[in-house]
């Protein structure tokens, strides 16, 4: 870890907030690091502030703060530079997104705001930060193309790599979707959400979680006690 916005990126991993993160001018200039933790090998992000380099990419933004003529103010001074480093860290963040990606940040804040029902709100809540971005995208792709089912069964792949989506062969409007994991409330609710955002209103969904119906000639489907009757 070598730079403040991924120190951003493993805060968000681990849980914690921006506001979990501050970041001071270090005592000491490292000609080889932006930021850096007493332990190298094991950085604890949230506990203690972040000391960075100030002078190894921002140099003129953070040299005139840093200017003896402020050390006047040292309390306004730590905050400006608190400030002033998250929003370069942030910026450093969506410098490499495209416009597609912006839209679906965009579609991903409009839906936790509720202007896709509360419901759905609750239920997008449940995916974590990627898997919600997965789904953005998935809706983004379908404004363009329209309802397909194609486009469902990708975006089961994306987020449950072990599933697999079954159309009925006979013209039944029938899905038989099978998860490969366990049911929980969260994920009962990740599948609700995108049943009625991503399938037709007009097929029937049949879910199947960590065991498989059987198929006849399919030998890894007819095992014993790992069957569900269907």
């Amino acid at each position: 870890m070598n730079y403040m916005w991924e120190v951003l990126l493993e805060a968000e991993e681990l849980g914690l907030t921006k506001e979990d993160i501050r970041f001071i001018p270090s005592p000491t200039a490292n000609p080889y690091r932006e930021i850096f933790f007493r332990d190298f090998n094991k950085p604890i992000i949230g506990q203690e502030p972040i000391n960075v380099n100030a002078y190894y990419r921002y140099d003129l933004v953070f040299g005139p703060l840093l200017h003896e003529e402020m050390d006047e103010w040292p309390e306004l001074q730590a905050v400006l530079f608190d400030i002033i480093a998250h929003y370069l860290s942030e910026a450093d963040l969506r410098s490499g997104l495209c416009r597609a990606q912006y839209y679906a940040c965009f579609l991903v804040d409009d839906i936790i705001a509720g202007l896709y029902g509360r419901q759905n709100a609750a239920r997008l809540l449940s995916f974590n930060k990627k898997e919600r971005h997965l789904v953005s995208a998935g809706l983004l792709r379908l404004y363009k193309v329209g309802s397909s089912i194609r486009l469902f069964a990708q975006l089961m792949r994306e987020l449950y790599p072990d599933s697999i989506v079954y159309l009925d062969a006979r013209g039944i409007r029938e899905l038989l979707v099978y998860i490969g994991l366990k049911q929980t409330p969260a994920r009962l609710s990740q599948l609700e959400l995108l049943c009625d955002m991503f399938v037709p209103a007009d097929y029937d969904v049949k879910l199947f979680w960590d065991l498989h119906f059987g198929l006849i000639g399919t030998d890894e489907t007819m095992e014993i006690g790992s069957i569900m009757l269907f």
